[in-house]
């Protein structure tokens, strides 16, 4: 049960679901809060007048004041509930259908941008200038995709091969570079300057030789000192054909830089790495670390934005992850999810207003049996919060709780 609680009476062990506005406009990282002290009561009282306190998620220790305050301030809803609800439920399915409609033209785009990455490691592999041209039509039409469905193509990210690790990952910064700026509010221009720098950030890697860019083990020092010079490389080649803008260049030279110094080729701190650079940075992180590499296993898309919220002031601006943070959600595509009842699925959208309740691609029922078709539901519809019917995410499972593949539920086209 949720109970409408005046910031005034906050207390210790009370989990906050839901605010009075965008949970955007606060400094929270994420929407959902268990106050653990005075410091997020205080923040809750400096932003709102009141909030959403979740019962059960809340500790044992607050139900009695939750009670109470429950039977001396029910929530009223006013006499235009029924259409607050029907509009709610209108939404939810117009964000579905969206998405649904917008897979289908985001499939045959994906693979077309992976067929170019390939044609172009191979042009690079060989020594011949890449078509700069069909790279940023390319760029452009994922732009226009990420615009009218912000989840479809970040959905397809999830199609991940170990060896084919360099193209599927420049593919993967290209997409997910451009919705992070979409989610910055950068301008289209700009969103294509980054997916372009995304899409050719890595090339410089064919000038590594294979026996080390394939290392099944830890590199040597001597071999992770020619690793760095894909950047350079990379920049150079793209330089000298001479139609490509500055800003592309600069991604592809410094998205090893840290904030530290410590990065490469150049070891810029601070404000010397240019912005978009710093966007590709992380994204380019955040791919790595999720994706199955020669020398590891991938971690959860949670795990990863932990880690990468602990590197910030060395290798990341703050602000910067908070904002990805914010961009992925709570619970990042392509996170498997257990929900209240038992059920298991994978998170395939995050609601642009409802970051709790994503939609979901279920794939096995209460009793962890496997659907015969992949069901594809939308949490944040109000049918799924009524006590009857209630359903909402319960824990984000690690690998060794699911016994099938991410990438196997991508690639059924009858899922959809």
């Amino acid at each position: 049960m949720k109970i409408k609680v005046d910031v005034s009476q906050l207390k210790k062990g009370m989990f906050v679901s839901e605010l009075d506005r965008s949970w955007t406009e606060t400094s929270f990282l994420l929407q959902g809060v268990l106050i653990e002290g005075v410091e997020e009561i205080s923040q809750f009282q400096q932003t709102c007048e009141y909030v959403y306190i979740d019962e059960e998620k809340s500790d044992a220790s607050v139900y009695p004041h939750l009670r109470s305050l429950a039977s001396s301030s029910p929530i009223n809803e006013d006499n235009n509930s029924s259409n607050i609800i029907a509009n709610a439920s209108e939404e939810a399915e117009l964000e579905q259908n969206d998405f649904q409609k917008e897979l289908k033209v985001a499939r045959k785009l994906h693979s077309r941008t992976l067929s170019y990455v390939d044609q172009a490691l191979e042009d690079i592999r060989l020594g011949q200038a890449i078509n700069t041209n069909a790279a940023k039509e390319i760029v452009s039409e994922v732009a226009n995709s990420i615009t009218r469905s912000p989840h479809a193509l970040l959905w397809l990210t999830n199609l991940k091969k170990r060896d084919e690790y360099t193209s599927i990952h420049c593919l993967n910064v290209c997409i997910m570079a451009v919705s992070f700026g979409r989610s910055l509010g950068m301008k289209k221009e700009k969103l294509e300057l980054l997916g372009l720098g995304g899409l050719l950030h890595d090339l410089g890697k064919m000038r590594v030789p294979l026996e080390i860019l394939n290392k099944p083990g830890k590199l040597t020092f001597e071999e992770f000192e020619v690793m760095k010079t894909h950047p350079v490389e990379g920049h150079r080649m793209l330089e000298e054909q001479g139609d490509l803008p500055a800003e592309v260049l600069d991604i592809v030279k410094h998205h090893h830089e840290r904030r530290n110094g410590k990065g490469y080729p150049s070891q810029l701190d601070g404000d010397l790495i240019n912005n978009m650079t710093r966007i590709v940075a992380v994204v380019d992180v955040y791919d790595a670390i999720t994706s199955d590499r020669c020398y590891h296993d991938a971690i959860s898309p949670y795990e990863a934005l932990k880690n990468m919220y602990e590197w910030v002031n060395e290798d990341f601006d703050k602000d910067l992850i908070e904002n990805f943070i914010k961009c992925l959600g709570i619970y990042p595509i392509g996170s498997v999810v257990e929900l209240n009842l038992g059920h298991v699925g994978i998170v395939v959208s995050a609601s642009e207003k409802s970051k709790l309740r994503p939609i979901v691609m279920l794939i096995l029922n209460s009793k962890r049996e496997r659907f015969p078709a992949p069901k594809l539901i939308n949490l944040a519809h109000p049918k799924w919060s009524t006590d009857a019917q209630k359903l909402e995410v319960k824990r984000i499972l690690s690998k060794n709780e699911y016994d099938f593949k991410i990438e196997d539920v991508v690639m059924n086209e009858s899922v959809m």
